[in-house]
């Protein structure tokens, strides 16, 4: 199969990327992007930046490059719930986009004996992504969610290639590996340490430590979570790229 991967940061498919050999890397493109081969599929993976209008924009983008089989995307997400810790595996069964206090809802069709299969083989769980067209505390977040709704965890890009993808009629799915549990939040928006593209961008990092020292025990926290979220996805991907 032909599938296009995406991811908002580079970290979060880092161990993927080790797994993956050889690859070939993409050039002119204003994100970064490789080709590889794993198993049976021509995999092409891309880095599109933190925020829904940047993974839109590279979806656009990649789908030109020929018709892919199905998309995948991958990332980390902030938990909802108590049920899901750092490192818990979050299969999307809807996607909502969360704007100016509303919600706008897309049920994915459902994967059937995929998620059985994959859930046989990893810790993973269906659950309701919220993507957030704007970041926000998780204790303004909550409110909004509707009685019920099955292990909700937010981040900022899964809805815009959820929508394109079923608008070109492509398979799509979604899986998110927990980084920071419910009672936890950023201090800080993402994007402050990204540039105008949402590509992080070190240097954003250390300026924003130096204005904010007190951030530093927090970050070395989040690195920690976000290396085993990391693991956990590329466990993911490379049991979704077996059964698919």
């Amino acid at each position: 199969m032909k599938l296009l991967l995406f991811s908002a940061l580079q970290r979060e498919v880092g161990a993927l990327a080790r797994m993956l050999r050889p690859k070939e890397k993409l050039c002119r493109l204003p994100f970064r992007a490789f080709h590889a081969r794993h198993l049976s599929h021509e995999l092409t993976v891309t880095v599109t930046g933190v925020g829904i209008e940047n993974a839109r924009r590279a979806f656009n983008r990649m789908v030109q490059t020929g018709r892919p089989d199905g998309v995948i995307s991958l990332g980390y997400c902030g938990s909802l719930c108590r049920e899901a810790v750092v490192g818990d595996l979050v299969f999307a069964s809807t996607v909502s986009l969360v704007d100016h206090g509303g919600l706008e809802t897309i049920r994915l069709p459902d994967p059937g004996y995929l998620l059985k299969s994959l859930s046989s083989r990893l810790p993973l769980r269906a659950g309701a992504f919220l993507t957030l067209k704007e970041w926000m505390r998780k204790e303004r977040l909550t409110p909004l969610l509707p009685t019920g709704m099955p292990l909700p965890v937010c981040e900022m890009e899964t809805f815009g290639l959820a929508q394109l993808s079923l608008q070109h009629g492509l398979p799509f799915f979604a899986i998110r590996a927990v980084s920071d549990g419910a009672g936890e939040d950023l201090p800080f928006d993402p994007r402050e340490v990204c540039d105008a593209s949402g590509t992080y961008r070190l240097s954003r990092t250390l300026s924003l430590f130096l204005c904010r020292p007190h951030l530093l025990a927090h970050a070395v926290k989040l690195h920690r979570a976000s290396k085993r979220a990391s693991r956990c996805l590329a466990l993911a991907a490379e049991g979704l790229l077996r059964i698919l």
